[in-house]
């Protein structure tokens, strides 16, 4: 077993994945991670949503329809990296089961807000004890998340809303790592009272 160090520092962003089932046995593993996340209160305001077949296959419609009159248009992404993200568009990377973590909403703003920040520990624990199982996944959000097309599908009750969509499966491929923003945390820390 890795030390958690090392798992959060190795864990890559998976855009494309091997054509391989993943056994329900290690699903429900990352899943039990995902459900021993901090949250205010010990309030444990998630849900998951685990799709395969049919529903995976429309979510990754209702994302390629979005992306595919987006991304041409986007300026700020280049050229060159439009074609590969159109494919990844069509299906996730091919990644074979997605799991959506929702969250509670509440009238109260910050009691959801809450919600939202317990729901986004719980995708870092999800996605760091995939890395665990041997899995790939990268966290999906934006405009997908709030497509009412989405959220028919999945039948998300209407007092939850989606932290995020999380293609998982074995990866096919071996993202380089990526550079820190402030490496050395000289900005992004603020130290008082010391």
């Amino acid at each position: 077993m890795k030390k958690i160090f090392d798992v959060i520092q190795e864990r890559r962003s998976i855009r494309k994945y091997e054509d391989k089932e993943v056994p329900v046995e290690k699903i429900k593993r990352v899943l039990h991670a995902a459900n021993w996340a901090p949250s205010n209160g010990n309030s444990q305001p998630w849900n998951f949503i685990v799709l395969k077949g049919e529903p995976r296959k429309q979510i990754c419609a209702v994302f390629s329809e979005w992306a595919q009159d987006y991304i041409p248009k986007a300026p700020y992404i280049p050229a060159e990296k439009k074609g590969p993200m159109l494919e990844y568009a069509k299906d996730f990377g091919g990644a074979p089961v997605h799991i959506v973590v929702t969250y509670e909403t509440d009238e109260d703003l910050i009691k959801t807000e809450e919600a939202l920040m317990a729901a986004s520990a719980a995708i870092q624990n999800l996605c760091l004890a995939a890395y665990e199982e041997g899995l790939g996944t990268v966290w999906i959000a934006g405009e997908v998340a709030y497509k009412e097309a989405t959220k028919e599908i999945i039948k998300l009750p209407k007092n939850q809303k989606i932290a995020g969509i999380i293609p998982i499966g074995y990866p096919a491929m071996s993202p380089p790592v990526p550079e820190r923003q402030d490496p050395d945390l000289t900005q992004k820390v603020t130290w008082l009272g010391f």
